[in-house]
């Protein structure tokens, strides 16, 4: 009975059923491990995996696969680069271990990205995006103040002895946050204004318990994207005010952080990007191999200004690309980063403010939130940095449709109105 009735969810609500629940998990990712083993295979996992299937049998079934977006090119090349290193990497195992993952998030964002929505798909996507967030934002808040803590008492979510990482919890939030923003801007119902405004300020509590101080720059550069966008427009003000009342409810140790920034080195981030610095250089052409930056990181960690430890993660995506996959993958990562951005300009997309264009400006704020945190993290390969890409890419569709739409609709007016100009009505 419940697969029939998973079955019958699937064929009338396909998006949502599939891409809609991956979009609601992935906050919850790192907790939602199936079986014992912290390193197993998560159900987010399975689930984009299911999300591939539904989508490619329903593209394929009712004829809605379009082109996907110049940026999949470098995707692609971007991708078959960081797997072709695995012949020359200083160790093959770790590029043998991250393929599977690589693999199925690259496929997701080809399907997803190629796949045309009908109606109000997207809008119902978005919806489950952000309740996804919320939902996670007020688990960790709840554990923080009433359960129990981690990580020197920074917020995060916490399943027995199953813990996501702050820094990397708080840049799952960003997409979800940034899209409530978008939808209060966007509605015209009160009800659903404050409900967005809810959403917004409780998503942000969850951010700012998590103590990141990259999430902190993120939050900022999205606030920047839409005052740019809306050029200082009032209605912009309500959500960072929203922003800023929940900064006063976050935890004083977020604000002692930020003043240990420059004393701590960024919690020894400063120290980890002069070793990589060096490694880069020795290793600049086409790189050490995907996934192998902890392992040369070793051989370099004695060129650093203060030793902060041995087999450390890189801290940022651009250099752990240029150290792992060279010049040449770091160029192909920039190009399709760049696509993905050009993409609302190359769509022709204006800032009318209807609603389908408001999606496109929270996906941007939220892309722009993202790159800005993932040069304090390693997010390349995490679903949350996938994700943004997809849902730019659809609201992008979204818009487009929405403005050939009104196009014809303008067009048929008007065709209308000279055809009773030309015929004028004869009453007997």
């Amino acid at each position: 009975m419940g697969a029939l009735f998973g079955l019958c969810l699937v064929i009338v609500w396909p998006v949502l059923a599939s891409l809609g629940v991956f979009a609601l998990l992935v906050p919850f990712d790192s907790i939602l491990v199936l079986g014992h083993s912290d390193g197993g295979t998560t159900l987010t996992f399975v689930v984009g995996g299911l999300a591939i299937a539904v989508l490619l049998a329903t593209g394929i079934g009712f004829q809605r696969f379009v082109m996907p977006p110049k940026a999949a090119l470098w995707w692609t090349l971007f991708v078959f680069w960081a797997s072709a290193s695995a012949l020359w990497a200083y160790d093959q195992s770790p590029v043998v271990q991250r393929l599977p993952t690589m693999f199925s998030l690259f496929i997701l964002y080809i399907v997803a990205s190629s796949y045309r929505l009908q109606g109000t798909e997207f809008s119902g996507l978005v919806t489950m995006t952000i309740l996804g967030g919320f939902l996670a934002a007020l688990v960790a808040f709840h554990q923080f103040y009433q359960g129990p803590v981690v990580q020197d008492t920074r917020g995060s979510l916490i399943v027995g002895n199953r813990e996501t990482d702050p820094n990397i919890f708080a840049a799952s939030l960003l997409l979800p946050l940034s899209l409530a923003v978008g939808e209060f801007l966007a509605a015209r119902a009160l009800f659903r204004r404050m409900l967005m405004l809810l959403a917004a300020g409780a998503i942000a509590l969850g951010v700012f318990v998590t103590m990141s101080r990259g999430a902190l720059l993120a939050l900022t550069t999205m606030v920047i994207v839409y005052l740019v966008k809306f050029r200082m427009n009032w209605r912009v003000f309500v959500p960072v005010v929203v922003l800023g009342v929940a900064l006063l409810f976050s935890p004083k140790l977020l604000l002692q952080r930020v003043e240990k920034t420059e004393a701590t080195g960024g919690a020894g981030r400063v120290y980890i990007w002069q070793a990589g610095i060096a490694a880069f250089k020795d290793h600049a052409l086409v790189g050490a191999g995907l996934d192998n930056f902890p392992l040369i990181y070793d051989e370099y960690a004695g060129a650093a200004r203060k030793f902060v430890g041995l087999h450390r993660d890189p801290h940022n995506i651009y250099l752990q690309t240029g150290v792992e996959l060279g010049v040449i993958g770091l160029t192909l990562l920039i190009l399709a980063i760049t696509w993905q951005l050009r993409l609302p300009n190359l769509s022709g997309i204006e800032s009318k403010r209807s609603p389908t264009e408001l999606h496109v400006t929270a996906c941007q704020a939220a892309a722009w939130g993202m790159l800005t945190a993932s040069f304090f993290l390693g997010m390349l390969w995490f679903k949350a940095f996938w994700l943004v890409w997809i849902m730019l890419t659809l609201a992008c569709r979204e818009s487009m449709a929405d403005s050939a739409t009104s196009t014809l609709q303008i067009a048929s007016r008007h065709s209308i109105a000279e055809q009773s100009q030309a015929r004028p009505v004869e009453f007997p």
